[in-house]
């Protein structure tokens, strides 16, 4: 006696299904840790800043700059992408400003710094103005998630231009 009959085109329709449900959730669950490893560099380089190894903030900022640039190429929509483009470029100038931080201590820390010194801050500071200029073009954001890490990405470009300023003062640039 039958009780339960399932032909081979029911198997297939309901594996496919059941890969598309997993590919779907697994290509969500991809974006969502790029982006959680994106912050998590973010914050390991201020972590190390504030322990005093502008080396180390380098080398995550870095690292959070690629994963910025691969969110911004998987992503379709182009408002989205622009606005991890920008915060590539950011990460990049903040990558910038703490190696010419570590280059300066590594030669002594005393000023005037050194040409290489203020070449990497000057790099720096277009960078961050560059990403500041695109991320105040981008506006009315679908998400909240989105919109407020674009007012947290605004903040840190305001913050990283005085930072910067600041830096090539001491420094004598």
């Amino acid at each position: 006696m039958k009780i339960f009959s399932i032909r081979p085109a029911w198997i297939g329709c309901l594996f496919f299904i059941v890969l598309g449900i997993a590919w779907g959730e697994n290509g969500y669950t991809q974006v969502v840790g790029e982006l959680a490893e994106m912050d998590r560099l973010e914050q390991r380089a201020e972590d190390a800043i504030a322990n005093g190894d502008p080396e180390g903030a380098a080398l995550s900022m870095g690292k959070a700059a690629l994963m910025a640039a691969l969110i911004a190429k998987n992503e379709e929509s182009q408002k989205t992408r622009f606005l991890y483009q920008a915060a590539e470029t950011l990460f990049r100038g903040q990558e910038q400003g703490y190696q010419a931080l570590a280059l300066f201590e590594r030669a002594g820390g005393q000023p005037p710094a050194s040409k290489g010194v203020c070449e990497f801050l000057s790099h720096a500071t277009e960078m961050v103005e560059k990403s500041q200029k695109d991320l105040k073009a981008l506006v009315n954001f679908d998400t909240e998630s989105l919109r407020v890490r674009h007012q947290r990405h605004i903040a840190k470009t305001k913050e990283w231009v005085g930072i910067l300023q600041g830096l090539q003062q001491d420094f004598s640039c």
